[in-house]
């Protein structure tokens, strides 16, 4: 009991602090050379209803969740001044959410008694297994189909309760947004 506890802890305080006080490890964005965002204006989200699946799901991917990832991202386009449109948009907006288990080692910070070790510290690793999820935005140039811009978060999904959730990826969004090439239209309220 008193191991599990601590490794626990253990992970709870490295993925703290690689994330330096954010719940995401990484976020990122590329942009495809020589396009020009700000020729586009409008948006609509690609029809996803015959897509695969896939993998079974993680339990916090919900609809709900799913319409939270659109409402977020809605707002965040707003503040950069893009507008729904349904009808011939500039842009089409998709979204991944990819979830894998990843091992994270850790050193033995003391042990079992019995152990030899010097200064009662232990001087092995031992692998730690947790969730990782990333959250992927691509824009896709609606007339050539080609992407043109993508943006990712990537953090830890433990014990994620859909409450949790919900407050994580309007975090993931608006960090992503963070790497977008153009600024916020000063003014225009976002979450």
């Amino acid at each position: 009991m008193k191991k599990s506890v601590f490794a626990a802890l253990a992970l709870v305080v490295v993925l703290f602090w690689l994330g330096s006080c954010s719940p995401f490890l990484k976020v990122y964005s590329e942009a495809e050379p020589e396009v020009n965002l700000y020729q586009y204006r409008t948006f609509d989200w690609l029809d996803m209803t015959n897509m695969n699946v896939g993998n079974e799901r993680p339990a916090w991917l919900t609809k709900k969740s799913e319409a939270k990832i659109r409402a977020s991202v809605d707002a965040q386009m707003n503040r950069y001044g893009f507008k729904p449109c349904t009808e011939k948009p500039d842009l089409v907006l998709h979204y991944h959410v990819v979830v894998k288990n990843e091992v994270l080692f850790v050193r033995d910070w003391w042990c079992d008694e019995g152990t030899d070790s010097r200064h009662a510290q232990c001087h092995r690793l031992r692998p730690v297994q947790y969730q990782e999820g990333t959250l992927i935005l691509d824009f896709i140039d609606a007339a050539t189909g080609n992407q043109v811009w993508r943006g990712a978060a990537i953090g830890g999904l433990e014990n994620l309760t859909p409450e949790a959730a919900e407050a994580r990826i309007e975090q993931a969004v608006q960090a992503i947004f963070k790497k977008f090439p153009e600024q916020p239209i000063p003014g225009v309220a976002g979450h």
